[in-house]
């Protein structure tokens, strides 16, 4: 495609930075504001224009060396000091709650570790043919596209992710597997260094190449996909080994959460949240725990409330929440297998209101409801600030923020999570 070159404005919700050509929008990787650059196109809409520099000049003081040649695929604010990146978090998420929630807030403060690399305890890879086209390689997607660009490892995952799956890279080949054959490879560590992996094939006669657990992998799990949609089947009984399932230790309480369930990625941070949110948490409460996954956030409060209601729209994950419960003895919990906006009647008055939705933020029923019951107390920890001021612009009809803070979860990438805690009157 063609080659443009743009002076660089600033950087935006999503992480891209932010220049004009002729009067178009570009949304260009790899650059920093103050920068001009050699951007080449990899999407070319009536409105706007995207891609990738290729080229830097006048470059930007804060702009370091990646550590890795991919990171435009995985962790594409690699190329700039941290202290910046930080910087443009701040800006960029109260700049969002302005335009989109029309809320004014303070300037906001960040809550980061210095651990920039090994942080992520879950880890998904795709597969493509290796360099020298004689063997599969872990892959990434190349940003922007749906082509695969080979890797040996990701940075941004703990160390044994890694290790087991080279491991298990190394027994694929050594039966000759094919690409085709191949969909992904989700590997999940724990705070112990153990690993549970699942690999997604294509090929329903796909013959499990004998990987077998050790000190480090304790399970290896084959899925076949289904061909005609983005459904997945179970695990293969007959391709399965060991265990199924990891315990993680959060906030002294044990969690068994599966190589699927949704759990937080980057604990150390998890934890400083957990500790903010227990703030707003009076003794004797009584919370509802929406978008829960396996109830980290819910038990984690256990010893401080009077009882708690998790709810979870995927069956597994809420089967582990009920495990979870069981296992720290928390006898007035109980976990709910059901989808959010199922689930309104949960939401009472008296309750103060946990959410940690997915991006797309909250159900439209379940803002509508909190605005019909008006539960003193709403607790809002979100992944996408976007979707989270959205859902913020109508729930201040009856709702004011008493707090908010921002969280880097996600080094060297443009991720953001947010906390807001929100009162009725």
């Amino acid at each position: 495609m063609d080659k443009i070159t743009v002076e660089i404005v600033k950087l935006v919700n999503g992480g891209q930075g932010l220049g004009f050509h002729n009067g178009k929008p570009v949304f260009a990787w790899n650059v920093l504001p103050g920068e001009t650059a050699v951007v080449k196109l990899t999407k070319k809409k009536t409105n706007y224009l995207e891609g990738i520099a290729v080229g830097i000049s006048d470059a930007s003081p804060e702009r370091i060396n990646p550590e890795e040649d991919h990171f435009i695929s995985c962790s594409p604010w690699q190329n700039m000091t941290f202290n910046h990146e930080n910087h443009w978090k701040r800006k960029i998420a109260k700049e969002t709650f302005r335009r989109t929630g029309n809320i004014e807030l303070p300037d906001l403060e960040i809550v980061h570790e210095q651990v920039l690399f090994g942080y992520r305890n879950k880890n998904e890879y795709s597969f493509c043919v290796s360099e020298n086209g004689h063997a599969v390689s872990l892959a990434f997607h190349q940003r922007g596209t749906t082509n695969l660009i080979p890797i040996d490892k990701c940075l941004l995952a703990k160390e044994n992710i890694n290790k087991a799956a080279l491991h298990i890279l190394d027994q694929l080949n050594m039966v000759n597997a094919k690409t085709g054959d191949l969909k992904s490879l989700i590997l999940r560590e724990n705070h112990k260094g153990l690993v549970v992996a699942v690999l997604t094939v294509n090929n329903k006669h796909f013959q499990s190449p004998g990987i077998v657990c050790d000190d480090i992998l304790k399970g290896f799990h084959i899925r076949v996909a289904n061909p005609k949609g983005a459904v997945i089947g179970p695990f293969t009984p007959e391709q399965s080994q060991g265990d199924n399932f990891i315990i993680e230790e959060i906030a002294g309480k044990n969690f068994i959460c599966g190589p699927l369930s949704f759990f937080q990625v980057n604990i150390d941070i998890f934890d400083k949240t957990l500790a903010r949110i227990g703030a707003f948490i009076d003794d004797g409460d009584e919370i509802v725990d929406f978008y829960s996954g396996v109830g980290t956030i819910g038990i984690a409060l256990g010893d401080k409330v009077k009882s708690g209601v998790l709810v979870e729209s995927n069956q597994e994950t809420s089967r582990f929440a009920n495990e979870n419960i069981r296992i720290n003895e928390l006898k007035n919990f109980a976990a709910r297998a059901g989808s959010s906006e199922t689930m309104l009647s949960e939401i009472k008055k008296n309750k103060t209101i946990i959410l940690d939705p997915p991006r797309a933020g909250l159900h439209p029923n379940v803002v509508g409801k909190i605005l019909e019951i008006l539960p003193r107390r709403i607790i809002y920890l979100s992944c996408d600030t976007a979707t989270q001021a959205r859902d913020l612009k109508v729930l201040k009809q009856k709702y004011g923020p008493i707090f908010c803070e921002l969280y880097n979860f996600f080094p060297r990438t443009p991720h953001i999570e947010s906390l807001v805690v929100l009162e009725s009157g």
